[in-house]
């Protein structure tokens, strides 16, 4: 929960500008996303990784522009990020397993206006997992997870369209932590592993955007 009042206090601290150069909006969007590989420890024996297949999620909530001098300024947003990945898994039955997280994700961009309505911008985007969640096929049932890293750091880098209040942008993300989430099959009362994810995400974010005062 510390590393969630860190973020906000992130989200805050980079609104503390004067009024007359800041501006408000809304966003949403969707987001093509695959996180790292999956194993399986068994017996004391670690599987081949299977791979991510990316699935779609969404995202919503809010930015704020801060103008600074010449063509540059400061982006940051408050957003809620619905992720969904998917493994195929060698069970023999054709299984599958769905990997669903749900985040706080404060991105602080640092932007630079092209031509007025053009739009290029990079910078980190700090994320704080509130749900952490992985179901497999009707085979296997009752996977309990039993810890995974809350918090990471991811890079940001995208383009966008502004046109007057509103703007669309698209923009790549990759994790950079090394984040992981443990969780066990069945209910055996032990705490042992038998599933390992990186959950380090890729992803592509597509948002639009509007800002509730006209800016340049």
């Amino acid at each position: 929960m510390k590393n969630l009042y860190l973020i906000l206090v992130i989200f805050c601290f980079a609104l503390n500008a004067n009024a007359q150069f800041l501006n408000w909006g809304v966003k949403a969007g969707m987001n093509y996303n695959a996180n790292g590989d999956l194993i399986v420890l068994s017996d004391d024996i670690i599987s081949d990784p299977f791979s991510s297949n990316q699935e779609l999620g969404y995202h919503f909530g809010l930015l704020a522009e801060i103008k600074l001098p010449l063509f540059l300024y400061i982006r940051p947003e408050l957003l809620y990020t619905h992720t969904e990945s998917s493994y195929s898994v060698d069970d023999g039955e054709g299984g599958e397993a769905k990997l669903k997280m749900d985040r706080v994700d404060i991105p602080v961009l640092l932007g630079f206006r092209v031509f007025k309505i053009g739009r290029f911008f990079l910078g980190p985007s700090f994320q704080y997992t509130v749900n952490n969640d992985l179901s497999v096929t009707d085979n296997i049932a009752n996977i309990k997870t039993i810890t995974y890293d809350d918090f990471n750091i991811a890079a940001q880098v995208g383009i966008g369209l502004n046109l007057g209040q509103f703007g669309a942008d698209i923009r790549w993300e990759a994790g950079l932590l090394g984040t992981e989430a443990l969780y066990q099959v069945g209910n055996t009362g032990a705490e042992n592993p038998d599933v390992s994810v990186d959950t380090d995400n890729m992803q592509f974010l597509l948002s639009v955007y509007w800002k509730f005062r006209k800016g340049k």
